[in-house]
């Protein structure tokens, strides 16, 4: 599947209505910008994850690393 195609085979949101995921295994985690929490297991999770990074969507685990990496950083300073 194209990366850049704006919807994802069986899954029914936009990559514009999606604010943030987070992903365990093959369940995703997302948070609309409605607000609304969803859950979703693709059939193919690699495919899926690679989608929503090409279409910016945040991956709140990376998000929480480099907050981390940050704030350690200025307790050493």
């Amino acid at each position: 599947m194209p990366l850049n195609n704006s919807s994802f085979a069986g899954f029914e949101y936009q990559p514009s209505e999606i604010c943030k995921f987070l992903q365990a295994y093959t369940t995703f985690t997302l948070m609309l910008r409605s607000g609304i929490i969803i859950h979703y297991q693709p059939e193919h999770a690699p495919d899926f994850e690679r989608w929503l990074h090409h279409h910016q969507i945040e991956d709140i685990r990376v998000s929480i690393r480099n907050n981390q990496s940050a704030f350690s950083k200025r307790q050493q300073q």
